[in-house]
Order: structure tokens, then C-alpha cells, then sequence
């Protein structure tokens, strides 16, 4: 596998909170692997309330806009690892950057109400 990106999602305004990913590609998938070992308190919660649901949803919309699917997801602890059949280029980093950051600025919002 080779990584084409890496960035860190910010939970809240806490600079500690922070979800690294990392994006990966193979000769025919790109996996996508989230870290949130800053915020195991919420990933415990009860559904809906953690932040991976936000962020697989924006995923899953992402990657079917680009004509993509969901083959595996795997969940060890604090990782989450996501894959996709289909490639994506360092290009579509930043934009898939953008759409996380949505999804968990909307999350932080909701869970304040």
C-alpha cells in the first residue's frame, strides 16, 4: 500500500482532540484509516451519539460521488480502517479533507445543543 495523504480532523476546540487519517491506495482500492484514540469517549456512546457515524456517513456519500463502494470496514479498538473499491489521487485529498471537517464541525454543533 502506498499513502497518498494524511491529515488530522479536529474534535471541539481542544487541540488534543484530533483524529489522524491517513489515506491509502493499493493497485485497484483506497483504504482510508482513522485513528481516535484522542476521543474514545466518543466512540463509546451509544448510537448515534459517536463521531464515526457522522464520518463514515460523509464517507460513504464522498466515495459513492465518485462512483466508488464500501467493500470492508474494520474496527480494532481505536482504528477504524475503511475501504473502497476504486482509486483516488492525491487530488481528492483535500476535498475528502473538507467533507470530514464538515461532518464532525456539524457533530461538535449538534452535541453542544
Amino acid at each position: 500500500m502506498k499513502r497518498i495523504g494524511e491529515f488530522e480532523l479536529q474534535i471541539g476546540r481542544s487541540s488534543r482532540k484530533q483524529i489522524p487519517v491517513e489515506v491509502l491506495v493499493d493497485s485497484e482500492n483506497t483504504t482510508i484509516l482513522l485513528d481516535c484514540g484522542c476521543c474514545e469517549e466518543l466512540l463509546a456512546n451509544k448510537l448515534p451519539g459517536g463521531v464515526l457515524i457522522p464520518i463514515a456517513s460523509a464517507m460513504k456519500n464522498y466515495f459513492e460521488s465518485l462512483g466508488m463502494r464500501n467493500i470492508n470496514v474494520r474496527v480494532s479498538g481505536v482504528l477504524m480502517r475503511r475501504t473502497y473499491k476504486g482509486l483516488i489521487t492525491q487530488e481528492h485529498v483535500p476535498e475528502l479533507r473538507e467533507v470530514l471537517d464538515s461532518a464532525v464541525t456539524k457533530f461538535t454543533k449538534k452535541r453542544k445543543k
